[in-house]
């Protein structure tokens, strides 16, 4: 008896050592490759949005969602494709004169826009990480990159003191900026607050140009999950 309880013994010991070291091994491998979520508040600096300096423009919700990869314990590649929601201010927001100017030059006095982008981009961390295993608490990351952008608008027009409405596509090249704060949940997953700026290249993608001193730039806030991919099937 004495005897068979020593060889159970032994054997859970055995096992135990051996769940470890696996576990220990597969920790020792990298996941180099992530997936991400994120949503949030947005709105765009554009002709028609309302006023930037005193906070009097429309909010509406952004999502994204990116992969991503590891190149170095410093850097870091992913592709984001997202959606954005735009709305205008109402065409009495504006002063009437304005209005009848838009509404003679043929541009929009009031848009709403479902506007679609994808872009990619490096980012850079604070704290360099090795292994996804050793990353510390917060980190910090930021980042620069290429992307092109669609808007689906909904243009409300004026003419002869009468308003249509007229549907149209509206695209440009954009380069997106991304400052990022994050929080480790777990060993395979973190949490941060992101912001966002995406410096376009037009100033028509609201329908309307030449009001403000720059081209339409979209602003996005987002809480963003991440997890890191395992690249082991099996380990034995």
């Amino acid at each position: 008896m004495q005897k068979h309880i020593i060889i159970l013994f032994t054997g859970l010991l055995w096992l135990s050592y051996e769940g470890a070291a696996q576990n220990f091994y597969k920790e020792k491998i990298s996941r180099e490759k992530y997936v991400q979520l994120g949503a949030g508040p947005s709105f765009m600096y554009a002709d028609n949005a309302g006023g930037l300096r005193n906070v009097d423009f429309n909010i509406r919700p952004a999502l994204a969602v990116s992969i991503g990869k590891k190149m170095n314990s410093l850097l870091d590649l992913k592709a984001t494709l997202g959606y954005q929601f735009y709305k205008s201010q109402d065409m009495d927001y504006f002063d009437e004169q304005l209005v009848t100017n838009w509404g003679n030059k043929n541009y929009s006095v009031d848009t709403r826009s479902n506007i679609f982008f994808m872009d990619v981009m490096p980012s850079v961390y604070l704290f360099k990480f090795s292994n996804h295993a050793m990353r510390k608490d917060f980190n910090i990351n930021a980042g620069a990159g290429f992307g092109y952008l669609l808007a689906i608008n909904r243009e409300l027009r004026l003419k002869n003191q009468q308003t249509y409405t007229e549907n149209e596509l509206r695209s440009s090249f954009y380069v997106p900026l991304r400052l990022g704060v994050s929080y480790r949940l777990g060993i395979y997953d973190d949490i941060s607050l992101e912001g966002s700026l995406f410096l376009t290249f037009s100033d028509r993608i609201d329908g309307t140009k030449e009001f403000n001193r720059f081209n339409d730039h979209l602003l996005q806030g987002q809480i963003v999950y991440r997890r890191y991919l395992s690249s082991i099937k099996a380990v034995y």
